[in-house]
């Protein structure tokens, strides 16, 4: 069941497995590019924004996804589970001149993995294509999404449909900012002295 689901629920997933079976031996094959990067999170002032209308988890024929605000940034993001712990994630931008329309990079990430917040938070991680998310006018609330695959599609796929399950997001993935954030990581040349006890000042004196 669970390869079955990996195939279905998104055509990145299959897409991400076919890839890593064969770039030893592609790898010859092809000329070098420039390695595809997830667009780095600009953060949010938290106000109320079109985009909260999406918060929610959501189902379709072919899986369940989640979008919401990204802990650390307060950023609208996209979450879809593929199996084994992996995820597809991406944040997601308005897009200007359109309406109730964004767009963003997806990545690949691994089981226990969170999402990307830069440099200090190690290498980045697959960009596997792309994605963009419309709110529908419709009785119960639904959205459509689109994919674009990275090397593959040039042009947008077929759209998906989603309805909102419930508007609980469950938790959202964060990594553990003591012990990756430069600023929190105490130098040990500015750790205090330890203190002298009472006897060893006495035997100073004498």
């Amino acid at each position: 069941f669970r390869s079955d689901y990996r195939t279905l629920v998104h055509p990145l997933a299959s897409a991400s497995m076919s890839k890593r079976g064969n770039a030893d031996g592609d790898a010859s094959k092809k000329e070098v590019k420039a390695i595809a990067v997830q667009q780095l999170p600009s953060t949010s002032l938290g106000f109320d924004s079109p985009g909260d209308a999406l918060h929610g988890s959501w189902s379709s024929e072919k899986g369940k996804c989640s979008i919401g605000k990204d802990p650390v940034t307060a950023r609208l993001s996209y979450m879809e589970p593929i199996g084994e712990g992996e995820r597809i994630h991406g944040w997601l931008d308005a897009v200007a001149g359109e309406d109730k329309l964004w767009q963003g990079t997806l990545a690949l990430l691994a089981d226990g993995q969170g999402p990307w917040y830069g440099p200090s938070f190690g290498p980045a991680p697959e960009v596997v294509g792309d994605i963009r998310v419309r709110l529908l006018d419709t009785e119960k609330k639904s959205m459509q999404t689109q994919i674009r695959m990275k090397d593959e599609d040039t042009e947008w796929g077929q759209p998906t449909v989603f309805t909102l399950e419930g508007t609980e997001t469950g938790p959202m993935a964060k990594p553990n900012l003591e012990k990756i954030l430069p600023m929190t990581q105490q130098d040990p040349g500015d750790q205090e002295p330890e203190k002298e006890t009472g006897e060893k000042k006495k035997v100073k004196r004498d």
